[in-house]
């Protein structure tokens, strides 16, 4: 019996290490969801007189990030602003695409779940809505709810 018991151990992995995840391994790429609201960001793009094939380097705020069970999600629903800090590229004067992607963003050090300053984000309208970090691209907890 014991062998028995001793192999069913060690098929399930008792009696060896302990489980201890790969140093790194809480690093996690942000993405967005059929939920993400893209369309809070496309009118702000809008608004801000964006088209498509447009580039500019922004901030966005505020934006909600959670931990969901396919990892961290990126939400726009709360978005009340799009600053403009640079235009790289000037749009062609069509409509903005309603569907978005994040590029190269991750979770923040001491990331907790909640509402963000994004800021210094590459964001573009070519196909798809891209938000691309920066390698001066930095996520700022906002302590408080916003009011909506």
């Amino acid at each position: 019996m014991n062998m028995v018991f001793s192999a069913l151990q060690d098929f399930l992995g008792g009696g060896g290490q302990p489980y201890a995840p790969a140093p790194g391994a809480t690093a996690s790429n942000v993405t967005v969801t059929a939920f993400s609201q893209p369309e809070v960001l496309q009118k702000k793009m809008q608004e801000e007189k964006m088209s498509h094939g447009g580039t500019v380097r922004a901030n966005l705020s505020p934006v909600r990030l959670a931990l969901e069970h396919s990892g961290a999600v990126l939400y726009f629903c709360p978005m009340q602003q799009l600053d403009i800090l640079e235009v790289i590229a000037e749009g062609d004067g069509n409509n903005i695409p309603d569907t978005a992607r994040v590029e190269g963003l991750d979770l923040p050090a001491g990331f907790r779940s909640g509402f963000y300053s994004l800021e210094n984000v590459e964001l573009s309208s070519n196909g798809d809505i891209q938000v691309k970090a920066t390698a001066a691209t930095t996520w700022k907890f906002i302590e408080r709810t916003p009011v909506f």
